[in-house]
């Protein structure tokens, strides 16, 4: 009875929340017609509604939890990596995407992995690219896994194991009902209350720290290196870590997976204003916090920077209980919306490109049974990603979600990028890169663990993936393709 009393708003917030995402399931599986319809919504969604998608998908726990508390250790410098974001966010809008979603049209393609067997004509690259999607997105599911669930155990003052279960039950049923339509249209719900939520967890946190000077004053007591342009982290590696978590705005498959909604021109040039416009506003709001809250949190409080929303919102309740109560619910939904597009893309590239592509019954496959197959991967990578969540395997948020965003970076931003503009490059040029990339992306991480280097992996990935495709097509290994 005294958790219900304590947590009786919580839960009324929770279950509206929960309505609506069931009528977004609903909504979306009444459309659901064909393997098109449950991964790109048929391509008929709106600029604003993508923008809100792209938005929020992006912005999971990494941001909201991991990424905010950051600076409570790193200090104000971590706020550079504001730069990193919205640049690599407008060249995916404005450089990428208008070459790439013309073409997605033109090879029907559904994922980022046969949409690039497709431009290169190579199934042994569509199949490397669609293997690379699942192991970085095991990966960036486990992250994600544990921020939500430390969101909702603050939520609801439950047990971290029991929120991994609640929110494995709820995203994973709605992704399987509706799709991509469903989760789009959740995702714009969720970036509306997140946008809202990232401005006023600032303006309350300035307020309740009695302004804005008098917080600067107060943490330059504590540790002059939280306010100071050196800091308590290397440039070279906040900018690494940024770009490590930014370049998945122009090749992580979830991502690029909103294009393909896309209805027509006017709806790309919409969302291509509108979703940098987004990400510039909710970062200045978040990446201050972790080193602000220095001046209303002792440092004894924390042991972990990913603690510290879940502390300012639950603890301190730095807006008071009601809107203390709806920002966590935005920390949720912030979880929700990342979880359900990976799900998706992970269960696609396994069916739609590994097991299903290359066989003489392919196409007919695609069609019969396509959709409940892919329902079923949805299920199973989900439950292992979620099991692994709970496990001692689990890492910190951002250094996840990072090994993530290095990895599509050296797999993918020479073949996928690079190659929708270069008339040299070759599917071997292709394969070789994604190969060497994601070898030395794995190889450098587990030896910045290891202690043997403190450089962060994005750039040695990036350096051999991106030198090797630009070498071998330059060399002219393999048969360019034919000129578009």
């Amino acid at each position: 009875m005294q958790w219900w009393n304590d947590h009786r708003l919580a839960v009324i917030f929770l279950a509206g929340y929960l309505v609506l995402l069931a009528h977004h399931a609903w909504k979306g599986q009444r459309h659901v017609k064909s393997l098109s319809d449950y991964l790109v919504a048929g391509r008929q969604l709106g600029g604003w509604v993508v923008a809100l998608s792209f938005y929020a998908t992006f912005m999971s726990t990494n941001t909201f939890i991991g990424a905010s508390g950051k600076s409570w250790d790193a200090g104000l410098i971590w706020c550079l990596g504001i730069f990193v974001y919205v640049g690599l966010c407008a060249v995916s809008w404005f450089v990428v995407a208008p070459r790439f979603v013309p073409l997605t049209r033109e090879y029907e393609s559904l994922t980022v992995s046969d949409f690039l067997g497709h431009h290169y004509q190579s199934m042994r690259l569509r199949r490397l690219a669609a293997l690379v999607i699942l192991v970085a997105s095991v990966i960036y599911l486990v992250a994600i896994y544990r921020g939500s669930a430390l969101a909702l155990a603050s939520f609801l003052d439950l047990d971290y194991e029991l929120c991994v279960l609640l929110v494995f039950l709820v995203v994973t049923s709605y992704t399987l009902a509706g799709g991509f339509q469903s989760v789009v249209l959740t995702d714009a719900l969720q970036g509306s209350l997140m946008v809202v939520g990232a401005v006023g967890m600032l303006i309350g946190l300035i307020i309740k720290g009695g302004g804005l000077g008098n917080m600067l004053e107060q943490v330059q007591l504590q540790d002059p290196k939280l306010v100071a342009w050196e800091g308590n982290m290397a440039l070279i590696n906040v900018l690494g870590l940024a770009l490590a978590v930014g370049i998945k705005y122009v090749v992580e498959p979830r991502q690029l997976s909103r294009f393909y909604g896309l209805k027509n021109k006017q709806a790309l040039r919409t969302a291509s204003w509108v979703a940098p416009l987004l990400i510039t506003i909710t970062y200045i709001s978040l990446l201050p916090i972790g080193a602000l809250a220095h001046a209303v949190i002792s440092m004894d409080a924390i042991d972990k920077t990913d603690q510290v929303v879940p502390y300012l919102l639950g603890t301190t309740k730095i807006f008071g209980p009601f809107l203390s109560t709806l920002f966590l619910l935005v920390l949720v939904s912030a979880a929700m919306s990342s979880i359900d597009s990976v799900l998706l893309v992970a269960a696609s590239a396994v069916d739609h490109d590994l097991l299903t592509s290359g066989h003489p019954e392919g196409i007919q496959a695609r069609v019969r049974g396509a959709v409940r197959r892919t329902r079923v991967w949805v299920v199973i990578i989900s439950v292992v990603t979620m099991l692994i969540s709970i496990s001692p395997l689990q890492k910190d948020i951002v250094t996840l979600t990072s090994l993530s965003g290095s990895l599509y970076g050296a797999c993918f931003l020479p073949a996928l990028v690079v190659g929708l503009f270069w008339k040299r490059a070759t599917a071997v040029a292709s394969l070789v890169s994604c190969s060497v990339g994601s070898v030395t992306v794995i190889g450098w991480y587990l030896a910045k663990r290891w202690k043997y280097t403190d450089l962060h992996e994005i750039y040695v990935g990036l350096a051999v993936g991106l030198g090797t495709f630009l070498l071998l097509g330059w060399l002219n290994v393999g048969q360019p393709r034919e000129s578009d």
